[in-house]
């Protein structure tokens, strides 16, 4: 073994298995580490460049000379489908900082089929869109005024009641749209909606629409587009003809007696249909204090406490009472 060591041989031997190994060493760590780099690398690009689909409604944008056309047929909204990396779409579904929209300044009046197309959309994404052309219909644009009236059902009031003249905020509309259509323009009505058995004045906003002939809702613009709508509900009234019932009232003598004549026959009463159907003759109170001899006065009607009784013509009538002594 001495022998060994002290051999030149044997040293040049044992330096070469010592560099061998650490070779060997040193090459494994470096193998481990660059491993571990790539798995890191890949893990982060992976979440880099995850993707991610979503659809969103995006609104339609038409490019034509509005101030000279009308254009109907088209969806106000379509649908796009977006794809690519995660964090780009999710900005972009937000902000929807792109524009849908269909070119329509190359073609005349009448119908087309249009390619709707995306202006402003990121490179790195891809899209498809739910409707790819539209069928729109390019006419003349016409803007006429037309008066306004409230549309208003009147079976909805309550029996023994009535519907006063409405009032609208707004006299008169604008209506814009196709040629066609504006010609169709039978009405423009306030559409006032209530509820059944009603008894209360009605005071709301309403939707103004422009109907034809048949009352179907036509398509165009109306300019305003709401308006405040009043309409008085009252009981409802009439007149009625009934002669007077004259009473002595105030202060009386017990040994003295009063007799009345008029020569008004009968007067007119204006009040609700109920309380006028109860109503035979008018109560009148003639007022006798102090009244010793027969005289003449004058009767007002006017504090007369009769229930639904609203106003009574003529307002006074003339009395002639006769003072009997017992």
């Amino acid at each position: 073994m001495k022998k060994f060591m002290d051999s030149a041989w044997s040293m040049r031997l044992l330096a070469l298995i010592c560099a061998l190994a650490l070779f060997a060493y040193v090459s494994s760590m470096k193998t481990n580490n660059t491993t571990s780099s790539v798995l890191t690398n890949n893990a982060s690009k992976t979440t880099l460049t995850s993707n991610r689909k979503v659809t969103i409604s995006a609104p339609l944008e038409l490019n034509v000379n509005s101030t000279k056309y009308f254009v109907t047929g088209y969806p106000e909204n379509v649908k796009i489908t977006i794809e690519g990396p995660a964090a780009l779409v999710t900005t972009t579904a937000n902000t929807q900082n792109f524009k849908v929209y269909a070119n329509l300044s190359d073609l005349s009046v009448g119908r087309h089929s249009v390619k709707v197309q995306v202006n402003g959309l990121n490179k790195e994404l891809s899209y498809t869109l739910d409707q790819k052309y539209i069928h729109i219909n390019i006419q003349p644009r016409r803007t006429a005024t037309y008066k306004v009236s409230a549309d208003f059902n009147n079976a909805n009031v309550a029996s023994g009641y009535e519907v006063g003249s409405a009032r609208l905020g707004t006299a008169s509309v604008k209506v814009t749209g196709a040629v066609s259509e504006v010609s169709k323009v039978a009405k423009v009505v306030a559409v006032v909606n209530t509820e059944k058995n009603l008894k209360k004045s009605v005071n709301q906003q309403a939707m103004i629409e422009a109907l034809d002939a048949n009352g179907q809702t036509l398509n165009v613009v109306l300019t305003p587009s709401t308006t405040s709508v009043y309409i008085p509900i009252t009981a409802a009234t009439a007149k009625k003809d009934v002669p007077v019932d004259l009473k002595a009232s105030g202060k009386t003598s017990a040994d003295t007696s009063y007799s009345f004549s008029t020569d008004t026959k009968s007067v007119t009463v204006m009040g609700t249909k109920a309380a006028l159907a109860k109503l035979d003759k008018l109560p009148v109170d003639v007022d006798v204090t102090d009244v010793n001899a027969t005289t003449t006065k004058t009767v007002d009607l006017s504090n007369t406490d009769e229930d639904g009784i609203s106003s009574i013509s003529p307002t006074s009538i003339k009395v002639k009472i006769t003072v009997k002594s017992n």
